[in-house]
């Protein structure tokens, strides 16, 4: 579930000088109640309106027509863009309540988010302070590693962040063309439409080709954004000729573009390539609202209700409250029963949005406390230093528990501790010594990779033309060392902490040669890893391997025994190696944790916690691991090692196992976990050979 934002009430104004303003326009304040509501409405129940998610793109088009409207009048005063007082305009409108959300949002972290979540949670804050939310999201989302991370109480600022971008290029490039035509005031609006007009083509062009090619990472992008404040700017710097529809033609326009609002807002839903071409329907239905003009008759009668005008005008505020609380407050099934909890979140959302556009929004807008530019330059600048201020607490705390809890895990692993992770059900023992130790302590799990990433290609990586596996070696240097690769993507990366503190003692020379989707598959036209696999087999066929480790992880769209694709495609692409005499070891994938499980092991905060959180054996493997399948059709020289045992005992499959976190996210296990295996591994693996 992804959050949005919207801007606050702004008053409409036009674009031509000499033409009257209004003090209002209220088609859009309906607009932004429609768009609000949407918005909360599906973060709370998401199956009644699947579509709110596309209020964020009303916004956007409202956005681009007030700000330029706003700028394109200022631009034909003598004086011109104040740049300085435009933007000194849009603290005094968003940054107090933003930053009090935020200042709020980070201590309720600390009182009510589990410890395991407080680094992810924390940074996204700092973030959101400094209006880059959405490329921390964009880079998340294409991030293998941190593609399973829950929302955090600050993901909605991500649209504030696309907003925020906007107002800092867009009037300077109104004021670069106000420049460039300083002596031909003529032509001023002529090119101002022109440059609008280039970067909706840019932008709805990217948009659509990064939707359909990467659809999570441009989701956030600013790019892939742009098109539709640059709608709401044309409409804004129309030929006085076409500033309004035409009296007659205006209602229809109206319910045209009303119909295009709400059918995306109750129609849309979360399988749409988004946004590309799709929201068109959005962006047009709100233009043609705003462009239809004032309303009349029935229309005026329901847009212009003092209900719709007042969620309208509080509408930035019930943003900014209603997804923290979605995040941090508890259920309150036992005290209250399940069906409460979201009723309460939007009670308490009307509440805080009222109070807060009455004692912050407004105060801080219109009243002397910012009320030269200098002093709300300093407000923006000590308002962020705030925010990091109390986030940055839990971020160093953190950090000092991820080194404290490497240094313990590593001392107890190289002491051979009895029954320490793997070892306790490998062997079915138990360590009273290690009664209380909980290991990576909660708070440092998501960052217990043991540096495994270091020699991982990313995704972005993998696609490159001219990509190449990143080789690094650790173990033995010793030339009658058994040689291996270990071959694979991030789950065999998870590995890697493990064997580098087991490979030298055991006689192993081992080379990684790991990537976001680095299976060993065949090398076809049309894979975009095409390039890697051709020099992965490269690789894997020039060196003297004595043997391959090869990991695949399952497929969690297929069921466990259903037949999977890619076991053909990983035999095809074995044959050639196990020809040259190298043998071929396939490591079972470990356990996919289920969405119950998740939440389980974000909630531990001690050992006690963690006895409530198993899965049963079937959901634990309840997806499909191609590689049985693919040692049976690759026939003699691969084998499959399985160390399910690790993870399961009966039909019981715990998530901390030997005092120690197994599960870093819901497929990845942790650094700590995989030093307690590696012995296990190299002994099985050794057995096969």
């Amino acid at each position: 579930m992804t959050a949005v934002a919207v801007a606050p009430a702004t008053d409409g104004q036009p674009a031509q000088t000499g033409q009257p303003v209004r003090d209002k326009r209220l088609e859009i304040q309906a607009l932004r109640t429609a768009a609000v509501l949407g918005v909360v409405l599906f973060h709370l129940w998401p199956g009644a309106i699947r579509g709110g998610y596309a209020g964020v793109d009303v916004f956007f088009v409202i956005s681009g027509f007030l700000i330029t409207s706003h700028l394109v009048r200022e631009a034909a005063k003598p004086g011109g863009v104040r740049l300085g007082t435009f933007w000194a305009r849009r603290i005094r409108r968003l940054l107090p309540a933003a930053l009090l959300v935020l200042v709020c949002s980070a201590g309720a972290t600390y009182a009510l988010v589990p410890e395991a979540l407080w680094q992810q949670f924390l940074r996204e804050t700092v973030a959101a302070a400094f209006y880059v939310e959405n490329w921390q999201l964009s880079w998340a989302a294409v991030d293998y590693l941190a593609a399973e991370d829950p929302p955090s109480p600050a993901q909605h600022y991500w649209s504030l962040s696309v907003e925020e971008q906007f107002y800092f290029v867009w009037p300077l490039l109104i004021v670069a063309v106000a420049l460039l035509t300083r002596r031909r005031r003529k032509v001023r609006l002529t090119a101002i439409r022109a440059v609008f007009l280039a970067v909706f083509v840019v932008s709805f062009v990217a948009s659509v080709y990064v939707t359909m090619t990467d659809g999570a990472d441009s989701y956030f992008v600013t790019y892939a954004r742009a098109w539709e404040f640059a709608v709401g700017g044309l409409i804004a710097v129309l030929p006085l000729s076409l500033k309004r529809v035409p009296g007659r033609w205006a209602p229809y326009a109206a319910v045209a573009g009303w119909l295009g609002v709400l059918g995306a807002l109750l129609l849309f839903d979360d399988s749409l390539p988004f946004p590309g071409w799709v929201a068109l329907l959005p962006v047009v239905g709100t233009a043609l609202v705003i462009w239809a003009g004032a309303p009349r008759g029935l229309g005026l009668r329901v847009v212009g209700h003092p209900v719709v005008q007042w969620i309208g005008t509080v509408s930035y505020s019930l943003y900014l409250w209603h997804w923290p609380l979605a995040v941090v407050l508890p259920d309150t099934g036992p005290v209250l029963g399940t069906w409460l909890r979201e009723p309460l979140i939007l009670l308490v959302t009307i509440g805080l949005a009222a109070l807060t556009y009455r004692y912050v929004e407004t105060p801080f807008r219109t009243g002397p406390i910012l009320g030269t530019t200098p002093r709300a330059f300093l407000f923006g600048v000590l308002g962020a230093a705030l925010v990091v201020a109390a986030a940055i607490p839990g971020i160093l705390h953190g950090r000092h528990l991820v080194e404290e809890s490497r240094g313990q895990a590593e001392a107890l692993a190289s002491a051979d501790t009895e029954c320490f992770g793997a070892a306790a059900l490998m062997e079915g023992c138990r360590n009273p010594e290690l009664d209380g130790v909980l290991l990576p302590a909660p708070i440092a799990r998501k960052d217990d990779t043991g540096r495994a990433y270091r020699c991982y290609l990313p995704e972005i990586e993998t696609y490159a033309v001219d990509a190449r596996p990143e080789v690094c070696h650790l173990g033995s240097d010793d030339p009658d060392a058994l040689r291996v690769a270990l071959v694979g993507d991030s789950h065999g990366a998870s590995l890697i902490p493990g064997l580098t503190r087991v490979a030298e003692s055991s006689g192993w020379s081992v080379d990684t040669l790991v990537a976001n989707g680095g299976g060993l598959l065949p090398a076809t036209a049309g894979d975009p890893r095409r390039a890697y696999r051709e020099a992965l087999i490269e690789q894997l066929e020039q060196q003297a391997y004595d043997v391959v480790l090869v990991t695949q992880r399952r497929n969690p769209n297929l069921a466990a025994g259903e037949p999977d694709p890619a076991a053909d495609q990983l035999a095809q692409a074995w044959k050639p190696i196990l020809e040259r005499g190298t043998k071929i070891v396939a490591l079972a994938d470990n356990p996919y944790l289920t969405p119950e499980a998740a939440t389980c092991l974000d909630e531990i905060e001690t050992l006690a916690d963690a006895t409530a959180c198993e899965m049963t054996r079937q959901e634990a493997y309840a997806t499909s691991d191609p590689l049985a399948e693919a040692v049976r059709l690759a026939g003699p020289g691969a084998s499959l090692v399985d160390l399910s045992a690790a993870y399961c005992v009966e039909d019981r499959c715990p998530l901390v196992v030997g005092h120690v976190q197994a599960y870093r996210d819901r497929s990845h296990i942790t650094a700590t976990f995989s030093m307690t295996l590696a012995p296990y591994l190299v002994r099985a693996v050794e057995e096969e050979l």
